[in-house]
């Protein structure tokens, strides 16, 4: 039994209570993995400009000025970049 639903079953609530808050748990954690794995996607470039709300210019010029503009995962021809690094670089800005 993990911590959480320690801590549930302990609560002096109604039965359908912490059925409720043992549901909402469940669905918390099945929601971060999925935020986990998204978090690691790889965005192509007009993706990633729209993650950081700017054109392809732009994103190019920041690429090449920027020396901590994260760096492109090539797939064949084209460049993609990680939903992670993005958001650390937009955070930063």
């Amino acid at each position: 039994m993990s911590n959480h639903e320690q801590a549930i079953t302990a609560l002096a609530v109604s039965d359908d209570a912490k059925a409720l808050l043992f549901a909402l748990a469940q669905e918390n954690q099945t929601l971060q993995q999925q935020l986990e794995e998204l978090m690691q996607k790889p965005l192509s470039t007009n993706e990633a400009c729209k993650f950081l709300g700017c054109g392809r210019k732009k994103f190019w010029q920041l690429s090449k000025a920027d020396p901590s503009f994260p760096k492109p995962i090539q797939f064949g021809n084209t460049n993609h970049y990680r939903v992670s690094e993005l958001r650390q670089y937009r955070d930063k800005q």
